[in-house]
Parts: C-alpha cells; sequence; structure tokens
C-alpha cells in the first residue's frame, strides 16, 4: 500500500521530467532554495498553453518509463526513437515544448508548424525565465545585461559543463 504523503508531488514530478528532457541535473532545474521557481512558472505555463489534461497525460507517460535509461526516456518522450516515425503524437509536441521553454525561456507552441510553414513564434514567458535559461549554462556563458560571475571571470576559462548542471553520463555513452 502506497503512502500518499510519500508519493512525489505534480511539481517534482515535473521537475523530474524535465530534467530528463533536458539533460541537466535535477538540483539545477528544481533547486532546494529557489526564490524564482522556474519549475512552477514552466508547469503553470504548460498548463495554461497546452492544457493540464495533456499536461498530465506527459506526466503520467514520464512516470511509466522510470527504471529505464535517461536518454530511453528522454527519446520516447519526444519521439525521437524512431528514424522512421509516424507523425508524433501530442504529448511529443508538449516535451519539446517543454524543453524549448526550460532552454530559452520562451513558450514555442506545442503542436506541428503548419505545412511548409515556419515554426510558430515563442512567447517570453518571464524575465527571469530569459535569464534563467538553460541555454546560458550550456554554453557556459551568461545574458547580455546580466551576470552572476565577478568583474575579470572573462580571463580565465569557464567552469565544466558538469558545474554548470549539466548531467554527464559517466564513462559516456547513454544518459542513463
Amino acid at each position: 500500500m502506497s503512502d500518499a504523503s510519500s508519493s512525489p508531488t505534480r511539481a517534482q514530478t515535473f521537475a523530474a521530467m524535465s530534467a530528463v528532457l533536458t539533460g541537466f541535473q535535477a538540483g539545477i532545474i528544481s533547486p532546494t532554495l529557489d526564490p524564482i521557481d522556474l519549475n512552477g512558472l514552466y508547469l503553470q505555463t504548460a498548463d495554461a498553453q497546452a492544457g493540464t489534461a495533456l499536461v498530465d497525460q506527459l506526466l503520467q507517460q514520464f512516470t511509466s518509463l522510470q527504471g529505464q535509461p535517461k536518454q530511453v526516456i528522454a527519446d520516447t518522450l519526444l519521439a525521437t526513437d524512431n528514424p522512421n516515425p509516424p507523425p508524433p503524437p501530442n504529448t511529443a509536441w508538449l516535451a519539446r515544448s517543454i524543453a524549448k521553454l526550460w532552454y530559452v525561456g520562451s513558450w514555442y507552441p506545442a503542436a506541428p508548424p503548419p505545412a511548409g510553414g515556419p515554426p510558430g513564434i515563442g512567447t517570453v514567458a518571464s524575465a527571469n525565465a530569459y535569464i534563467g535559461g538553460l541555454m546560458w549554462k550550456a554554453a557556459q556563458a551568461h545574458p547580455m545585461g546580466y551576470s552572476a560571475f565577478t568583474f575579470g571571470y572573462w580571463n580565465t576559462a569557464p567552469p565544466s559543463l558538469e558545474q554548470f548542471g549539466v548531467d554527464i553520463p559517466s564513462g559516456g555513452g547513454s544518459n542513463g
């Protein structure tokens, strides 16, 4: 019998899924002390833009894949695991939108672009989302006009990707 108090909350499940989708450590996605709460903002954004029912469907799919290697989970959720795939399901488009949201701080439509047309235009979730975008950590950089680094930091090599919170698999290969 499962104790409801020990089961993860919806926000915790969203954070765990986001860590797998982005390849970043869970502590970067949802730090213990987080005055900005990007995880909460992004969950609210996904609910508002794609609908709570579709978000819950994706979270349930993520939960059902627990125990698999992280890369297998990400490939399955993003529908990138088949070289000749059928059109991706709505949950895959949602997973892709969530990954983009974490990286660039903007919401892109959770749907395929119109036939022959450009992808949809992104909507910035918040100024904190732009500043907190994972793209800056992946590039070992910071957004223009904002830096948590001290003066003269450019005089030395940037910290490793691991120090920026990228979930680097030990021994290379899959992220499992």
